[in-house]
């Protein structure tokens, strides 16, 4: 990990090194800007909303470009399954049924898109990027960003023309297969709103049911995905989120990776649904990453 340093916000800057502040599952909770201090980049590795509304898709913009003045490079940020809107594949077709009283159309699918690509909301430029399945070098850094999660038990009971079954990014295990295929070698930070199998994915909550015995519940895909990689090819730095339960950081040994589950608040979308609401984690903080830029 000589590349790479988990550190505090009082630690010195050094020469060569971007600091990266990163967070995740923020889903429109009032995050006090106080908590995120200055850096290089800011990554937030999705679930920027509760719902996926458009005005909620907004005041999350709004609020990630409020930060992004503080680093050298912007704001770096992925989509995630309460993002609905920013799926382009499967959106139109489940909008009717997700959100009925709100209107949909290919073009405020590109403005709300827009809304996270520093565009859409004044006319001031603050750099933010959107990354869907995509790759993008920033400062001598690669990065690949991938919004796309399992089916939860609930979708997989759904039939396969049910709109419903596939929006906000959740895709079969085949479909999965295929698509953390295309995360490309030599990167040195992956972003995924997915974690992988037995990595920081343990769940006690799990679509909204309490649970005596936590249940692992990551990515096959992803984590076949890692390993199949050659050490050299794997990236250094793994950001995620999507499991509130198991927010920390993980060094793996065997796969040269350290993990970070960024989540910032408690609670699930069986909270939302039983009249509750999201809560910052009592003592959070974004996670702070040291990584040194290899020429």
């Amino acid at each position: 990990m000589r590349d790479i340093a988990m550190i505090s916000a009082d630690t010195p800057r050094t020469s060569g090194w971007l600091r990266l502040v990163i967070v995740s599952d923020t889903h429109n909770v009032d995050l006090p800007l106080s908590l995120f201090p200055e850096g290089d980049l800011l990554i937030h590795a999705g679930d920027h909303t509760k719902n996926g509304l458009f005005s909620e898709l907004t005041d999350a913009a709004v609020w990630l470009r409020s930060l992004a003045d503080r680093f050298t490079y912007g704001v770096v940020s992925i989509a995630g399954n309460h993002d609905k809107p920013l799926d382009v594949e499967t959106w139109l077709q489940a909008a009717p049924l997700s959100q009925p009283r709100e209107i949909w159309s290919s073009e405020l699918m590109t403005n709300a898109r827009d809304l996270f690509n520093g565009n859409g909301i004044d006319e001031r430029y603050v750099p933010m990027r959107l990354l869907q399945h995509s790759a993008e070098e920033i400062a001598g850094l690669k990065f690949f960003g991938s919004p796309y999660i399992g089916l939860t038990p609930r979708r997989q009971a759904m039939t396969q023309d049910n709109p419903l079954c596939y929006e906000g990014f959740a895709r079969d295990p085949l479909r999965l297969m295929e698509l953390y295929a295309d995360i490309p070698s030599g990167l040195d930070v992956l972003i995924t709103h997915s974690p992988p199998l037995g990595i920081l994915d343990s769940s006690v909550q799990y679509g909204g049911v309490l649970r005596e015995n936590p249940i692992a519940i990551g990515s096959v895909a992803l984590r076949d995905r890692l390993r199949g990689m050659l050490p050299s090819e794997r990236p250094r730095l793994h950001i995620f989120g999507h499991e509130h339960d198991s927010s920390g950081v993980f060094w793996d040994e065997e796969l040269g990776i350290l993990f970070v589950n960024a989540a910032a608040v408690n609670g699930d979308q069986g909270v939302i649904k039983q009249g509750g609401d999201y809560a910052m984690k009592e003592g959070f903080r974004p996670w702070l990453i040291d990584i040194r830029v290899i020429p």
